[in-house]
């Protein structure tokens, strides 16, 4: 039941920061939509996922992984298509500098956006079973 909880609270903190970073997702105004969005994110981490990793193990090792990230992608796409409340649009990264180091402005199209939201919320649910398991 721990395992559950902790994994729940993973989803909800990965997605959260994904959220906050990506200006471009909306969830809509309906705390019910935000409940869709998080348990679909949670069964597909727990269940979906699990399943298609091993089903396509052999050709996710020939490719060093691009298999998972395509399937991240796909699995984003999913919700995107099954939740009404949910959109990913295009984002406009402004630019910004960070002790020196400088990031130019990036407009990102739809598909490019959908790819950073679920490359983020992949690596930040890794990181965070890595560090509270």
């Amino acid at each position: 039941m721990r395992h559950y909880l902790k994994s729940v609270l993973i989803t909800i903190a990965a997605f959260y920061i994904t959220y906050t970073m990506v200006p471009a997702i909306n969830v809509g105004p309906d705390p019910k939509n935000w409940l869709l969005v998080l348990g679909g994110l949670w069964i597909i981490s727990q269940v979906v996922s699990p399943i298609f990793s091993l089903v396509l193990l052999p050709v996710n090792i020939l490719t060093f992984g691009l298999v998972s990230f395509l399937l991240n992608i796909a699995f984003v796409f999913a919700l995107l298509n099954f939740l009404p409340g949910f959109n990913v649009g295009a984002y406009n990264f402004a630019g910004t500098q960070v002790q020196g180091v400088i990031f130019p402005p990036v407009f990102l199209n739809q598909i490019a956006t959908i790819a950073l939201v679920a490359t983020l919320i992949t690596i930040l649910q890794k990181l965070f079973h890595i560090i509270f398991e």
